[in-house]
């Protein structure tokens, strides 16, 4: 039978799965390359489109900064401030994973949580590429 939910909807439950309302995430959301937000929810709530934006950004200007001087892979951004940790990792070739948590969040953690949100997404949504 056709799995009538949508993209958003699929990406919602990935989102909850693998991090439920837990005590020091902040913010988990998918958001495209050109900056919408698709799904989860926003570091800011008043301007999530604004906060969506910044990441896209952030990350063509690390994916451009890697094609132009390291020649190498990206694998994550990572913006550490005085109390929060921001991490943005490729969803696909069209979106992004943004997180915002808790600076004593352990990085590792969340990389592995945000890996498993790539493959879960790969598995449910195959020809999101």
């Amino acid at each position: 039978m056709h799995d009538a939910r949508s993209v958003e909807n699929i990406l919602e439950g990935i989102i909850q799965d693998e991090f439920p309302d837990s005590e020091g995430i902040q913010s988990i959301s998918i958001v495209s390359k050109t900056g919408l937000m698709i799904a989860g929810r926003s570091a800011s709530s008043a301007r999530a489109e604004t906060f969506s934006a910044m990441a896209a950004i952030m990350y063509s200007a690390a994916e451009a900064t890697k094609n132009d001087i390291f020649k190498d892979r990206i694998e994550h951004v990572l913006a550490v401030f005085r109390n929060t940790k921001l991490f943005i990792t490729e969803l696909s070739s069209s979106m992004l994973i943004v997180a915002t948590v808790d600076r004593e969040m352990e990085d590792e953690r969340i990389l592995g949580s945000m890996t498993k949100i790539v493959t879960m997404t790969r598995e449910q949504l195959p020809w999101l590429r």
